[in-house]
């Protein structure tokens, strides 16, 4: 009797531009590359710009380095060559382009077709409030001639790319963000902090302008002029120096810490009593999935796909962006009712662990890709 083989294993190649650590795209592919099936997927991870580098966050997975300079300098057509070889030499059957600027999405879907590669999917995380006419433009060439399906990680982020881009709505595929909800398992469940302590209200997110953090501490001060014992905090990395004096100029400099960039995410959500969102433009938030894994009660901006996440008034509270008043509002509902508060983060954590186990989404991006080669 014969055994018979076993299937054969899909090869996907993952390319970003560069490799920035444990950034947003960055974060999900290792927390992917952990949970997905082995037997199913065989993957690689391709880094067009920067030297050659071992990767912690991605174990057991190959990385190759292609050390490309810029699309007009003298070696792109050397880089061309070698990234045909590389395609053809590893048999990759699809190609995930994950954090690649538009222009280089097009140089290397291009170099993808001309390898014999099947599929070239594209990818969106955001609802692409960075994009402009040309880059809209150079989106439009690709959805119509070289891509052949993307990945976005919420319904406004698909909403968005079928917009802007002119994607075909039955090309994009949902397929939400990845957390191990188990990480956070270890904090306890969300109580009313003592009456002598100062409440804590935080935020996890770059200190930059489309995350909302000249909102977040205008917010801040609004809030301490009624409720002088909460301590706001910020832990991420960007223009401290900016958000330094925008702090003293609102008076709010003993109440407000720049935290920097933290290594334990868990540990500082496990002592906030309120965790906030104030971004001006999101798709699905990894920030508003670890608070709702560590039981927090959130206020977050209603951009994006956050709605998505934060039903209002049921895990969390929605507030309209660009607008401290609100924000400060939402804060105060929640410090003036912790039967509310407790209500919401109970939800949430519920929610999270429901919808969005790692190993299940994992799985999602295995049969997106199985499905897409059997019908081709």
């Amino acid at each position: 009797m014969t055994t018979p083989k076993p299937p054969k294993r899909i090869r996907v190649c993952f390319v970003f531009d560069f490799w920035r650590g444990r950034a947003g795209a960055e974060l999900q592919l290792a927390l992917l590359l952990r949970h997905i099936d082995r037997t199913r997927i065989e993957p690689f991870v391709l880094i067009l710009r920067g030297d050659d580098q071992t990767i912690p966050e991605l174990p057991d997975c190959p990385v190759y380095c292609l050390k490309m300079g810029w699309l007009r300098s003298f070696s792109a057509g050397f880089r061309a060559l070698e990234l045909r070889r590389f395609f053809k030499q590893n048999r990759i059957d699809i190609v995930q382009a994950l954090t690649i600027d538009n222009p280089t999405l097009l140089f290397v879907a291009g170099i993808g077709k001309w390898s014999g590669v099947k599929k070239f999917f594209g990818f969106r995380v955001d609802i692409g409030f960075w994009m402009t006419p040309m880059q809209a433009r150079t989106g439009k060439f690709a959805q119509r001639y070289l891509i052949d399906k993307v990945i976005a990680n919420a319904e406004a982020s698909k909403k968005s790319i079928v917009e802007q881009e002119n994607a075909k709505p039955e090309n994009v595929f949902v397929i939400p963000n990845l957390i191990e909800t188990e990480r956070f398992a270890s904090i306890p469940t969300w109580t009313q902090a003592n009456a002598h302590s100062p409440r804590r209200v935080g935020i996890v997110g770059n200190l930059k302008s489309v995350k909302g953090t000249d909102v977040f501490l205008e917010a801040a001060q609004i809030v301490l002029k009624t409720h002088p014992a909460v301590q706001f905090e910020l832990a991420g990395t960007g223009k401290t120096d900016q958000y330094q004096s925008q702090i003293r100029k609102l008076g709010i400099a003993q109440d407000t810490r720049l935290l920097g960039s933290l290594s334990d995410i868990p540990s500082f959500l496990s002592t906030l009593d309120i965790a906030v969102l104030s971004s001006r433009s999101e798709g699905l938030p990894n920030a508003i999935m670890e608070y709702m894994a560590a039981g927090r009660p959130c206020v977050v901006t209603d951009v994006g796909g956050c709605c998505e996440l934060i039903q209002h008034e049921r895990n969390g509270l929605l507030v309209p962006s660009e607008n401290p008043a609100a924000l400060a509002a939402g804060i105060v509902n929640l410090l003036e009712h912790p039967d509310r508060a407790e209500a919401f983060a109970t939800a949430a954590r519920k929610d999270i662990a429901d919808k969005y186990e790692a190993t299940m989404l994992a799985n999602k991006w295995c049969e997106t890709y199985e499905s897409v080669l059997r019908s081709s």
